[in-house]
């Protein structure tokens, strides 16, 4: 049975590593929130920076950024990947709302005739 640990040290070799992609699983969350909330440029633009930050395109002042630039793979992979899947979220949650609205709106007509 694989343990958290066992997963994790499969995954990432060192602990820099793994800061980084807990750094960009947050910045992630962060852009996702955002996208989520209707700032939709504004989030754009957050994931733009926050990959050129990782890309070294700005250089490192905190040791943060000095971990994730050492490793922009882990970083940037969790980044794209977790700010992808809130605005696919997003997506389903309103067409899910816009057919349940459509199907109720329907019902209405048919009762009134």
């Amino acid at each position: 049975m694989a343990t958290v640990e066992t997963v994790l040290s499969s995954i990432f070799s060192t602990i820099p590593e793994l800061h980084a992609g807990q750094l960009g699983l947050l910045a992630g969350i962060l852009v996702g929130l955002c996208y989520w909330h209707g700032f939709r440029r504004a989030s754009l633009g957050l994931l733009a920076a926050f990959y050129l930050l990782a890309l070294g395109i700005v250089p490192a002042s905190t040791t943060g950024l000095a971990v994730v630039q050492a490793k922009p793979w882990y970083f940037a992979t969790l980044l794209v990947g977790t700010a992808l899947a809130a605005i696919c979220a997003n997506a389903l949650w309103i067409r899910a709302l816009s057919t349940t609205r459509t199907r109720s709106s329907l019902e209405r007509g048919h009762r009134d005739l």
